[in-house]
């Protein structure tokens, strides 16, 4: 049986933090305390409190639901001036680089508030391109000596002593192979820097569109680079999303928000899914993501008979493809036992609402849900 009360609680902290952490964020000590005594809570009501409904329905409008945009925009912000502030100090130090944000808020599918930031930091110049050039024109030779895997090992060195010393009061922690995390000290947010080169595919040498463009990340410890598409994902989930209204980001959302919802030993498993899986899961449901905004408790039914169809057959499952077409997305066991998990889990959260809905049939009915308007 689920407990909708406690995961409106959950819901709740992810999005805007604990109620005693805004309190003392938007008072000073003496009277936070007091505000904390008398159960006093600050955080502003969202709209899927403020419904009319059953709080199963209110738990699932608001998993769907994005974060507040001012909270996302502090997120932005934060790596923004991490970034920034690295790059100025890595250009003093030679090192031509630039930035770009990738990740769960570049798409906006994050579900805390206070979430995690991921900023690439990519060389500039010379960049490593895929061969042969359609034209060779628009490559002049590297006028640094050095190779590109040897910049962007000096790019990750020069990072990790630059960052503690621009951001003294910051823990940075730097034994992360991919990237280097900040948190705490001034930071309103954890930020994540992942160095990295650009990687010009010969589709993006055809367009020069950024989305066609690869990176290749820096594994420090293996001493090597990992090819990655990411604004392709993010421009392929974009363009969907777009097609359908808002729903594919939806789905993801509530995807996201019901591992987060998981006792610890199963979540340990569904993680195995990835954010980066659980939104191609989501591309591939196609017109199933047909849905008016005010009918999206439907999108938990439509969900959980994808994730079914998913899991019963091997041959299906292997027909779908991350975004970016670079590997499917059930590539090993693991993420078929997380997808036993998580369509368990669709199931219970379906049943459950229908439930709420319709508290004197026992037969679980699917159009119960898809014709749901909530207004």
């Amino acid at each position: 049986m689920i407990n909708f009360e406690n995961r409106l609680k959950s819901l709740k902290e992810r999005r805007q933090g604990s109620r005693e952490r805004a309190i003392y964020e938007s008072m000073e000590s003496l009277s936070a305390n007091n505000a904390v005594l008398r159960g006093v809570d600050v955080r502003k009501s969202e709209g899927y409190e403020k419904l009319k409904e059953p709080v199963g329905v209110q738990y699932a409008i608001g998993a769907m639901a994005p974060v507040d945009p001012k909270s996302t925009e502090v997120s932005i912000n934060e790596g923004n001036r991490v970034a920034d502030s690295l790059i100025k100090s890595l250009n003093n130090r030679g090192e031509d680089v630039t930035k770009r944000l990738q990740g769960s808020v570049a798409l906006d599918i994050h579900i805390k508030g206070h979430s995690d930031v991921d900023m690439l930091i990519v060389v500039n110049n010379p960049v490593n391109y895929e061969t042969p050039a359609v034209s060779t024109s628009n490559y002049t030779p590297a006028k640094d000596p050095r190779s590109l895997i040897n910049i962007i090992r000096d790019v990750r060195n020069k990072s990790e002593v630059i960052l503690p010393a621009n951001f003294p009061a910051t823990d940075v922690d730097c034994k992360g192979n991919k990237s280097i995390a900040l948190s705490g000290g001034s930071l309103a947010r954890k930020v994540d820097i992942v160095p990295a080169i650009w990687f010009d595919s010969i589709k993006y040498q055809k367009s020069w569109n950024e989305c066609d463009r690869g990176i290749k990340i820096y594994h420090k410890d293996n001493h090597e680079f990992i090819l990655n598409y990411p604004f392709t994902h993010i421009k392929k989930v974009n363009d969907r999303d777009s097609a359908y209204a808002g729903n594919l980001k939806c789905v993801v959302r509530l995807l996201k928000n019901m591992v987060a919802d998981m006792p610890e030993n199963k979540k340990r498993i569904a993680k195995k899914l990835s954010s980066y899986d659980l939104a191609s899961i989501a591309y591939h449901m196609g017109d199933s993501l047909t849905m008016p905004s005010y009918m999206r408790l439907g999108l938990i039914e439509k969900t959980r008979s994808h994730l079914s169809s998913l899991m019963q057959s091997k041959a299906y499952r292997d027909l779908f493809f991350v975004p970016d077409e670079s590997r499917k997305i059930f590539d090993n066991d693991d993420k078929v036992a997380a997808l036993e998990i998580l369509t368990n889990e669709c199931t219970d959260l379906a049943k459950a609402i229908f439930k709420e809905l319709r508290p004197y049939l026992t037969n679980y009915d699917s159009s119960v849900l898809v014709n749901k308007a909530v207004m």
